[in-house]
């Protein structure tokens, strides 16, 4: 028997889940459980339970709930029901092995760290310290606390979780872990901002990190929130490390041996030989001395996937051109400042990370922590708004340029940091085009122009220069797909019709949630739901959509609908916007005192800034504006029935995500469906109502068979004469995987459909494909997975990299061998990857004894292959040959295929060619010499290849394979 109370209390037997009753016998069980093996009165029971003033049966009550316990918990051992729950005077004691408690693990894991920690021990204490903390499963007790039990001994607990956590970001920093701790911290900082070792451990990790403002502002804000709240400044140690962090102080810089731990290369391991193999090679050539870095490479352990990888980025260039103004330098200056301030803003709310200002230069970068598949799109919206900026004479030269960049940090910069550097040609066409336009004007680079056509208008620059566009117009078109037939989701549909006449004929509320992945049919499948409803008398249908060309602003969805019913447009001025929202408020509710509070406080979600009492920026204000939205829904729902569609949730923010979820609890018995529309990555969230609510259901789109491609092919590729073949239309629809979108984006990149978009991300090749064979990727496509696995914590990215050298299927196997981790965390993270849907089992492998996995679809391995640097795909697909050599029953054509890659990585990465010979031959002089004792036409196979990757200026190479080919073609 296990129990759990790091989380929901919880009993498991060996093979089941123990049922434990009602609330009576479970918090009996909980704060017995907190007194493990200790004798527990029935007095300190029955005021645990009920408080100072228990009901007069209090006593028989607990004496019963005792009772069925103990017909639950069973012995595992003797079967005896006795021996768990015992009475014990004065009261009763529950016996039980510590090592099946897990806060008894926690608290023993917990003093290993905090020993090792103390030993300067610091890996250890993070290995044990990191197990402590995975005990936990959220609050202890939550099931408990939810219903009202608040005892000290679960305060104590969750204190010891934060004292754990302490000792856990310290062991990190005293290693040189800074940049991965920092979004960690960030998020425990901000709900909980009195302890101060937290907020020192936080400030430290940004001033290691570049932050010194950012320390600072962590320093300010914890001491706003002592003096409100307690009254009290800063400990004399949080404000010893401001004063530290002011005056640059050397110790703060991470010590030395973390330093020399992280530089210093593994030594190489020294190659011996016995004596017969000494006397063999007297007669032989001499073996050619390797080089030091082929030795260092073969000796090291494999590099890790994730510090340094391929993103598609887009970069604005922002000019403050001050040719047109002449005022005074201190002027100027508050003009330049201002005019920054303004560009780091629209970045951020466009998605953007400033990343490096020179003079009045200004860098932004879209796509470098999270890609997200309209980077591009969002880069030109900003520039362009930035573009009209005027101060006083001073205006803004944009230019916008995209392309493939090579990121160093880009898991830093997903955490909060700044990446370390981001190095790509795109950037110097960027500064090239920002000196060679006019203040008022956008260049945009060829490459983004063509990822972009489809949304945006462009005109040639009649300018100098150069092929490149200049943005004279920007009206988003986008693309619409209602003229495309609605295949085989009839049954989506007719569930989602059926809920609204449920819901109109209950009038209870309920809640749906449509799951699927980007261009699986959400949006296509709710716009004929929505036809559906305006051609349905009695039932009103209000629309809030997060649209991705929009700003990130985390509430568009509920003002979608508050505008939807006041018909509120963009065009409307702030008057007849404020005039709209209070007529529908007054329809609603009357005219009065409240009519006006909840058309001000409305008014801070339809025009954020202009409302008078209230603001996004505080929990407070938030939570007046989540009643005021909820008030104006029930108003409308109590007149008639009402559908909310709420699209794209999984744009928005965990606070958000909570009071949609809790909606239909809380607005009562009212004719109200709320339909969401999201992707599978949202039941990733811890806001998610996956937990089950009674008024909740989950619908998920799967791929559509390829019939269902076929068909909307057949009317894609109509208007195409000659072109829309039966074997175009089943390649499209193999390649699409049953996306709608994908199927779309393949016949636009191939110029079956007219006027459709030509933009692609070349991937290399993989190794189902030839490597000079360089199969082409849609832009938006490539965009789109890209997105998906950034998704990924960095271990399962980098593992799923690492897949994709072996293409499908691929064993465990391959992988340890590959990445040279423990194969229990492998098989977690192929786990994981399973359930987020990027890889499935497919059978067992008899012949490596593991199980072999492929990928969900081909493109989601090209996608992570084009993501590795050339450098570590040829380390990879090196290590690879080399465990390949020693599997006698893999063939041999897959080991060679991996040397030609290798080859192929090392030559595109400009890499010394020595290390060719070096490592390469190496690995097919070993692999031929196996060989030769069983098949020398195998081993003649290994040395004709390997004399393919000698050096020209290595005559010793050549000499020594082509006396080992001899000796294979000459009979034994």
């Amino acid at each position: 028997m296990r129990f759990r109370i790091l989380g929901p209390l919880n009993v498991t037997g060996i093979d089941h889940s123990v049922s434990l009753g009602g609330i009576n016998q479970r918090a009996a069980l909980g704060y017995l459980l907190l007194h493990a093996n200790n004798v527990v009165a029935t007095s300190r029971l029955l005021q645990a339970l009920w408080g100072e003033d228990p009901p007069p049966t209090a006593r028989k009550i607990l004496q019963n709930a005792i009772s069925s316990l103990r017909r639950t918990l069973v012995d595992r051992e003797s079967g005896d029901r006795s021996k768990l729950l015992v009475t014990h005077a004065p009261g009763y004691v529950l016996r039980a092995d510590p090592a099946t408690i897990d806060s008894c693990e926690f608290k023993e894991l917990a003093w290993k760290g905090q020993a090792a920690l103390t030993a300067g021990e610091w890996d250890e204490a993070d290995c044990h310290l990191r197990k402590a903390l995975a005990l936990w499963k959220g609050p202890a007790l939550a099931d408990l606390v939810e219903d009202g039990y608040a005892w000290p001994e679960l305060t104590a607990l969750q204190n010891a979780r934060f004292g754990v956590l302490e000792n856990r970001m310290e062991a990190a920093l005293a290693v040189g872990r800074h940049f991965e701790i920092i979004g960690e911290l960030e998020a425990v900082v901000s709900t909980d901002p009195l302890r101060e070792r937290l907020c020192r451990q936080l400030m430290l990790a940004l001033y290691r990190s570049g932050r010194q403002a950012d320390a600072l502002s962590v320093y300010r804000r914890t001491r706003a929130a002592l003096v409100e709240r307690l009254g009290l400044d800063p400990g004399p140690e949080l404000r010893r490390l401001e004063r530290a962090i002011l005056d640059h102080d050397p110790s703060l810089l991470p010590g030395d041996g973390a330093a020399v731990r992280l530089a210093t290369p593994p030594a190489a391991v020294p190659e011996t030989a016995g004596p017969d193999e000494d006397a063999s090679r007297s007669a032989a050539p001499p073996e050619p001395q390797r080089s030091e870095t082929a030795r260092a490479l073969r000796a090291a352990p494999p590099p890790p996937c994730g510090l340094e990888e391929y993103k598609r980025v887009t970069a604005v260039f922002v000019h403050v051109d001050t040719s047109g103004t002449s005022v005074p330098p201190e002027v100027l200056n508050r003009l330049l400042e201002r005019a920054h301030s303004a560009v780091r803003e629209r970045v951020r709310l466009y998605g953007g990370r400033t990343h490096e200002r020179l003079g009045p230069v200004t860098l932004a970068l879209f796509g470098i922590a999270q890609t997200q598949e309209d980077d591009a799109l969002r880069a030109i919206r900003m520039a362009v708004e930035m573009a009209g900026y005027s101060d006083q004479g001073v205006r803004l030269r944009v230019a916008v340029a995209g392309g493939e960049a090579l990121v160093l940090g880009a898991h830093e910069a997903a955490a909060g940091g700044e990446p370390v550097s981001v190095t790509g040609r795109f950037l110097e066409t960027g500064l090239t085009l920002l000196f060679d336009t006019r203040p008022g004007v956008v260049r945009v680079c060829d490459d983004t122009r063509e990822a972009c056509a489809e949304h945006f208008d462009f005109v040639t620059a009649d300018t100098a220069a150069s092929g490149h566009d200049v943005t004279v117009s920007l009206r988003p078109q986008l693309a619409s797909r209602t003229d495309l037939p609605f295949v085989q989701r009839n049954r989506e549909l007719k569930q989602l019709e059926w809920w609204v006449e449920e819901v109109r004929r209950s009038r209870r509320p309920h809640l749906v949630t449509v799951l699927g992945v980007a261009g699986i049919g959400k949006s296509r499948l709710m716009h004929e739901f929505r036809r559906g409803i305006t051609e349905r008398a009695g039932v009103r249908c209000l629309i809030g959509c997060n649209r991705k060309l929009g700003l990130k602003e985390p509430y568009t969805a509920l003002a979608g609908v508050v505008r939807a019913y006041a018909g509120i447009t963009d065009d409307d001025s702030a008057l007849q916007q404020d005039r709209k929202l209070d007529a529908a408020v007054t329809g609603l509710v009357g005219s009065g005192p409240i009519s006006a509070q909840l058309a001000d406080t409305l008014r801070s979600l339809v025009a954020p800034g202009r409302s008078t009492r209230h603001g996004l920026h505080r929990p407070e204000s938030l939570k007046a504006v989540f009643a005021a939205w909820r008030r104006f829904v029930e108003e409308l729902a109590a007149r008639e029935p009402l559908v909310i569609l709420l699209e794209d949730l999984n744009r928005v923010d965990d606070v958000l995500l909570k009071f949609i979820g809790d909606l239909t609890e809380n607005v009562g018995s009212l004719p109200l469906l709320v339909v969401v529309t999201a992707r599978p990555e949202l039941v990733n969230r811890p806001s998610y109502w996956a937990g089950g609510q009674r008024n909740a259901t989950t619908m998920s789109l799967e791929p559509l068979p390829l019939s269902g491609i076929d068909t909307l092919l057949r009317s894609l590729l109509g208007a195409a004469p000659g072109r829309c073949t039966a074997e175009l239309r089943a390649s499209l629809a193999d390649r699409s995987g049953g996306n709608p979108l994908f199927a779309i984006e393949y016949a636009n990149m191939m110029g079956c459909r007219t006027g459709g978009s030509t933009g692609a991300a070349p991937v290399s090749g993989v190794p189902a494909q030839n490597f000079e064979d360089r199969p082409m990727v849609p832009f938006l496509v490539h965009n789109i997975i890209s997105a998906r696995l950034d998704t990924l914590p960095q271990p399962e990215k980098s593992l799923l990299c690492e897949a994709s050298l072996f293409g499908s299927p691929f064993y465990e196997k391959e992988l340890a061998a590959l990445s040279g981790r423990d194969p229990g965390e492998i098989q977690e993270c192929l786990e994981f990857l399973e359930r987020r849907e990027f890889l499935r089992r497919s059978r067992l492998g008899p012949e490596l004894g593991s199980v072999e996995y492929e990928f969900v679809h081909e493109l989601v391995g090209k996608v992570a292959y084009s993501r590795l640097p050339h450098a570590l795909r040829a380390e990879k697909h090196s290590r690879a040959a080399e465990w390949l050599a020693g599997q006698p029953n893999r063939p041999l054509t897959l080991l060679v295929h991996h040397c030609r890659q290798a080859v192929h990585h090392i030559r595109k990465a400009a890499l010394p060619a020595e290390e060719i010979s070096a490592r390469v031959c190496g690995i097919l002089i070993d692999a031929g010499q196996r060989a030769g004792q069983r098949d020398t036409t195998a081993a003649h196979y290994c040395y004709r290849t390997a004399l393919e990757f000698c050096s020209p200026g290595d005559p010793q190479w050549h000499l020594l394979l082509r006396r080992r080919q001899q000796e294979a073609k000459s009979p034994a």
